[in-house]
Parts: C-alpha cells; structure tokens; sequence
C-alpha cells in the first residue's frame, strides 16, 4: 500500500468516525424529541379529559339554574344582594368615622 492510499484510507476512517457519531447523536436526539411527544400527547389526553368533565359540570350548572330559578326569582335575589351589599357599605362607612 502506499503512502496516498494509506493517506486517503485514514481521512476515509476519520470522515467514517465522524459519521458515526452524528448518527449516533442523532438517533439520541430522535430518542429526546420521542420522549418529549410523548409526554406532551399524554398532557393533552389530560387536559381534554379535564375539559370534557368541566363542561360537563358546566352543562349540570346550567341545567339546575333552569330548574331552580326562574327570571323573576333571579331578579329578586339581584335586588337582595344588591341592598345587603348598601348595608354593609353603610356600616363600613360607620365604623370608618
């Protein structure tokens, strides 16, 4: 063998290593981003599952307000807390002089 072949043959193994190793860091990379997916598909899975039960308590809510109040009932209530909000207005106001 002679000096340039053995020459060409070393750059071909160095060029070869390198090779090797940024198929090999990618193949972690691969792994990280892999992982990563994962992880976030199942915080989705648990967030739409969070978001199913919310509306469904949201759609419960909604239905016992129909049921138990009517627009008058709501009305009067509105009224009530609005003179309980005055009164406690009106002491504050009392016990600051």
């Amino acid at each position: 063998m002679t000096e340039k072949e053995r020459a060409t043959l070393t750059l071909f193994e160095q060029r070869l290593r390198l090779l090797v190793d940024k198929h090999q860091k990618a193949l972690l990379h691969i792994k990280e981003l892999t992982d990563t997916l994962e992880q976030n598909n199942r915080r989705i899975q648990e967030l739409e599952e969070r978001c199913a039960t919310l509306e469904q308590n949201y759609n419960n809510l909604k239905q016992a307000k129909v049921i138990s109040l009517s627009d008058a009932e709501i009305g009067t209530t509105r009224e009530r807390l609005t003179a309980l909000v005055r009164e406690i207005d009106r002491c504050i106001e009392s016990l600051t002089k």
